[in-house]
């Protein structure tokens, strides 16, 4: 697989972008994750999606096909036809990035024209070898350095943002086609290798210390754990994450104290004793919906297709 199915720019201040805040007023976090979620797609399919595929979108995102036809048609993000639709910015995007290729490209094959007329040259008159050598080999080297600049200015392009920590990039798990993680580990992992929302997290809830972030990490995923609470969207992670921290220092816990867990460890036979804090919310089998706790095991067959239970 190329790179271009794994990276897409991504401007660091886009959480400030109006339209972006003003989906995050009517749709919540939700809504900001499902339209980074469409973006990706939009680059997997080449840059167009079919409006009469929304169900189908919103099934593999685990969201309502209402939310992502108000992101297609409210908050002016996407543009359509009636039948397609797609983001200006990610055609522009791709078109710059395809420039950027074929210009490589075609240096590349300059670079190689000239060598083979450098070698015919040298081959018809010996005599000429030694004083066509140093200049020839500084022209290689300079080229190869000009290459160089040019894949680097690429990587820059199609790279998200610096919340990559120095972990090698390989180490870094990759969601599946839809955006799911397989586990809560490499979920843990992401959020650990994201030092630029990692600040930006930190500044929103007034956390003053910037290494106490992933110190929270670990201990959200230790609840997690504790619980058996699981999420496969890092959009839903990080909000529940959010949520989850302002509780834990509203209520006075600091990141050194030990790890909070519920009191009860679910056992599947009795539901949650604490409320959920958002509908939809899974614990084991029981799910949060309408203020209460739901046992998914008893759910017809196409409610448990509409809520992504397998």
């Amino acid at each position: 697989m190329s790179k271009e199915s794994y990276y897409f720019s991504h401007d660091y201040g886009s959480r400030n972008d109006p339209k972006l805040v003003k989906v995050l007023m009517k749709l919540g976090q939700e809504g900001k994750g499902v339209y980074w979620d469409l973006i990706e797609m939009l680059y997997e399919q080449g840059g167009y999606l079919m409006l009469s595929d929304c169900d189908s979108y919103a099934f593999a995102l685990r969201t309502d096909e209402a939310c992502i036809t108000r992101l297609v048609q409210e908050f002016g993000l996407f543009e359509n036809d009636g039948e397609r639709f797609w983001s200006k910015s990610v055609l522009s995007r791709m078109d710059k990035r395809d420039i950027k290729s074929q210009k490589a490209k075609q240096n590349a094959l300059k670079r190689w024209n000239k060598t083979d007329s450098n070698a015919n040259v040298m081959q018809k008159d010996a005599n000429a070898m030694q004083s066509h050598s140093e200049p020839n080999a500084l022209k290689e080297k300079k080229g190869k350095e000009i290459k160089r600049k040019e894949e680097e200015i690429d990587k820059e392009e199609i790279t998200i943002d610096d919340s990559v920590s120095s972990n090698s990039d390989q180490d870094i798990p990759r969601p599946n086609a839809w955006g799911l993680y397989s586990s809560m580990d490499d979920l843990r992992t992401v959020l650990l290798s994201q030092k630029s929302w990692q600040s930006d997290f930190g500044i929103s809830l007034g956390i003053q210390n910037p290494a106490d972030v992933p110190k929270w990490i670990e201990k959200f995923f230790t609840f997690c754990k504790g619980t058996g609470k699981i999420h496969e969207k890092q959009s839903d992670a990080k909000s529940h994450f959010h949520s989850w921290t302002r509780r834990q220092m509203e209520l006075g816990k600091t990141v050194n104290d030990e790890p909070v867990l519920k009191p009860n460890i679910v056992d599947d036979a009795n539901p949650p004793d604490i409320p959920g804090t958002k509908n939809e919310e899974r614990i084991g089998k029981w799910m949060w919906l309408n203020n209460g706790w739901r046992d998914t095991t008893t759910f017809a067959e196409h409610r448990k297709q509409h809520y992504g239970i397998k």
